[in-house]
C-alpha cells in the first residue's frame, strides 16, 4: 500500500514554497521534493501579486517537476480569523448557529467570501469556535494561478491554521501556554497555544515595515531598500560598519522589535482576559522576519521570557532531493503545516471555493458514473445487434434502388449542366446590357450637368474626376463575356448577390460674382452655389452629395469642391 502523498503550496506575500511530503505508517512526515521562489513583496504591487504568483509557480513546477493535486495555503493578510463562544448544542444543530455567527462577525456578505470553522474548545457547556474567511475573488485568483502552473487545487487553508498544525506536530511535548510569532512580509501571525486550545491574531506589522522605515530614512525606493535589508541582515553586505545605510537598517530593526513587543504584550493581555488562559512561558519565532540576528535576544529581553526560533523540520525527514529546504527553515512552517492532517475529531478547515469543490466532487463520482454508463450500455447490446442486421438488409435494398435509378440520375446531371450554361449566358447578356446603359448614362448625365450649370449662370467646372473602387483580381472561376463577373449581377461563391460598386465624381468649379469683382463674394453667390449643389441631389444619376467645401479667397470668385455619389442603379 502506497504512503499518503501531499503536495503543499504555501503562498506568501513575497514567496511561494512547494513541497512534496509523504508519511509512513507511524505518521512521520518526510520531505521528498522542495522548491522555493521569491518575488517583490511591495504592497504597492498587490494588483500584480496574482501574476507574480503564477510566474513563480510555473518556474517551480518545471524546476522541481511537481504535478498533481495540491493543498494551498493563503497568506495572513488575505485571511480573517474571528473567535466566538456559543452554547454547546447537538452537532446536527451547529451548522445553523455557525451560519448565523458568520453573518454577524464576518464584515462582508457571505456570498463574497469563503469561510469555515475550527472548534477550539468544547467543555459541554460552552463551545469556542474560530471562524476563518477569505474573499472569494482572492481565493479564486490564487486557485487560477495554481491551475495555470498545471496543478489541481484540492484544498485551500490559511497560513495561521497551517502554522498551528506545524507547531503541534513538531512540538507534541509542549503543553504549557506558549506563543508562536510568524513574521511574514505583509503580516505577522500571533498564535497562542495552550494544550488543545489556541488563539490567533494577525497584525499588519511585518518585514515590509522594516523595509519602509529604511526607505524613508535613506530616501530610496522600496525595491532598493528591500535588497539592502536582506543583504545587511544576512551578513552578505560589503558596506562598512559605520555606513549610514547599515545604521538605517539597525534603526528600523530596533523600531520594529519595539513595536512588535508592544503588540505581543497587548495581544497577550486581551487573550488572557477573554479566555482566562495562562501567561505564555516561551516564544517561538518563525517566518522571514525571524532571520534578524538579534530578534530573539531583543524580544526575550523585552518580554522577560525565553525566545527561540521554531524548527519546522524537527520531526520531518528531509530527502537528498529536498536538501535545499534545510537552508531556509524559517519559511517552511506554513508548507509543513499544510501536510499535517487535522487532529482527531477536528474538521479539515477548507476555504476551497464552491465552484472548484463541485468540480472535485464530480471527478470523484466519475468512476461510478462510468461504471453505471457501462452497465446501461450492456442493456442495449441485444437491440443493437438486431438493429445492425436490419440495417444491413436496408442497405442491400437501397443499393438495388440506386442501380435502378442510375439512368435517371444521369439525365438529372445533364439537366443541371444545361441550367448552368443558360445562367452563364444570361450573365453575359446582362453584362453587355450594363455596358450599353453605362455609355448612354454618361451622355445623359453630362447633358443634365450642363443644364444645371446653365440654369445658375456665371459658373464653370474646372475638374471632373471619376473615383472607382479598387478592382479585385479575377479568379480562375470567374466567367462572363469580358473575363469577369458583370458589374450589377456578380454573385459570391455561396450564391449571395454582391453589393454593386459605388462610383464617386470629384468635381471642382468656380462661380463669378459680377456684382463684387474686386471684393469678397456676396452671400447671394453662396446661395446660388448651394442651390446648384442641392439640385444635383435631385438628379436621377446622383444618390448623395459629399465633402462640399468653399473657398472665397480670390476677389469676385467663389471656388467650390464637392463629391457626387453615383446612383448604383444607374452606373456610369
Amino acid at each position: 500500500m502506497s504512503s499518503p502523498r501531499v503536495l503543499a503550496v504555501d503562498c506568501g506575500a513575497g514567496h511561494v514554497a512547494c513541497g512534496l511530503l509523504q508519511s509512513d505508517k507511524s505518521g512521520r512526515l518526510s520531505l521528498e521534493k522542495f522548491a522555493i521562489e521569491t518575488f517583490n513583496p511591495d504592497a504597492a504591487l498587490e494588483s500584480k501579486w496574482d501574476q507574480m504568483l503564477t510566474q513563480a509557480l510555473g518556474d517551480l513546477t518545471q524546476k522541481a517537476r511537481l504535478d498533481g493535486p495540491v493543498v494551498v495555503g493563503l497568506p495572513g493578510h488575505h485571511t480573517l480569523s474571528k473567535f466566538i463562544k456559543t452554547p454547546a448544542v447537538e452537532k446536527s444543530k451547529r451548522a445553523k448557529i455557525f451560519q448565523f455567527e458568520a453573518q454577524q462577525n464576518i464584515p462582508y456578505p457571505l456570498n463574497e467570501v469563503v469561510w469555515d470553522h475550527v472548534t477550539v474548545a468544547d467543555d459541554g457547556l460552552d463551545l469556542e469556535v474560530m471562524l476563518g474567511a477569505a474573499k472569494l475573488d482572492v481565493v479564486e485568483n490564487v486557485c487560477s494561478a495554481v491551475g495555470g502552473a498545471g496543478l489541481t487545487v484540492q484544498q485551500v487553508s490559511s497560513s495561521s491554521i497551517a502554522l498551528l498544525r506545524c507547531f503541534r506536530y513538531n512540538y507534541p511535548e509542549v503543553t504549557d501556554s506558549v506563543l508562536v510569532v510568524d513574521i511574514g512580509a505583509r503580516s505577522t501571525n500571533l498564535l497562542f497555544v495552550e494544550n488543545q486550545r489556541f488563539f490567533i491574531r494577525t497584525i499588519p506589522l511585518a518585514g515590509n515595515t522594516i523595509t519602509q522605515a529604511i526607505a524613508d530614512e535613506i530616501k530610496q525606493d522600496f525595491a532598493h531598500s528591500e535588497s539592502l535589508k536582506v543583504q545587511v541582515l544576512s551578513g552578505s553586505s560589503e558596506l562598512p560598519a559605520t555606513s549610514p545605510a547599515r545604521a538605517a537598517v539597525a534603526n528600523a530593526v530596533q523600531s520594529f522589535v519595539g513595536r512588535l513587543q508592544l503588540e505581543i504584550t497587548r495581544s497577550t493581555v486581551n487573550y488572557r482576559r477573554q479566555s482566562n488562559a495562562e501567561q505564555p512561558v516561551a516564544v517561538y519565532l518563525s517566518g522571514g522576519g525571524s532571520l534578524i540576528d538579534n530578534a530573539a535576544s531583543l524580544l526575550s529581553e523585552r518580554l522577560k521570557m525565553p525566545v527561540e526560533r521554531l524548527d519546522p523540520l524537527r520531526n520531518v525527514s528531509v530527502a537528498s532531493a529536498a536538501a535545499e529546504a534545510s537552508e531556509c527553515p524559517s519559511v517552511l512552517a506554513g508548507m509543513i503545516g499544510l501536510a499535517v492532517p487535522p487532529a482527531k475529531g477536528e474538521n479539515a478547515f477548507s476555504l476551497l471555493p464552491p465552484s472548484i469543490g463541485d468540480k472535485l466532487a464530480f471527478r470523484r463520482r466519475q468512476p461510478l458514473l462510468v461504471a453505471a454508463a457501462a452497465l446501461a450500455a450492456l442493456v442495449f447490446i441485444p437491440p443493437l445487434v438486431q438493429s445492425q442486421r436490419m440495417l444491413a438488409a436496408y442497405k442491400a435494398e437501397a443499393r438495388a434502388y440506386e442501380q435502378a435509378t442510375a439512368p435517371f440520375q444521369q439525365n438529372q446531371a445533364r439537366l443541371e449542366q444545361n441550367r448552368e450554361q443558360i445562367q452563364k449566358a444570361r450573365e453575359q447578356v446582362e453584362a453587355i446590357r450594363s455596358l450599353v446603359e453605362s455609355k448612354a448614362n454618361w451622355i445623359n448625365f453630362l447633358t443634365d450637368l450642363q443644364d444645371r450649370l446653365h440654369s445658375v449662370g456665371d459658373v464653370w467646372l474646372e475638374q471632373l474626376k471619376v473615383q472607382r473602387p479598387e478592382a479585385k483580381p479575377a479568379t480562375a472561376q470567374t466567367g462572363g463575356l469580358f473575363g469577369g463577373e458583370s458589374a450589377n449581377n456578380a454573385s459570391s461563391e455561396d450564391g449571395a448577390q454582391k453589393a454593386p460598386e459605388i462610383i464617386r465624381l470629384q468635381v471642382s468649379g468656380r462661380l463669378m460674382d459680377y456684382n463684387n469683382p474686386v471684393s469678397r463674394v456676396s452671400q447671394d453667390s453662396y446661395e446660388r452655389v448651394k442651390a446648384l449643389l442641392e439640385s444635383f441631389v435631385g438628379s436621377r444619376f446622383i444618390s448623395a452629395l459629399e465633402s462640399e467645401s468653399f473657398n472665397a479667397d480670390q476677389p469676385g470668385i467663389l471656388r467650390f469642391d464637392f463629391v457626387l455619389v453615383v446612383d448604383p442603379q444607374r452606373p456610369l
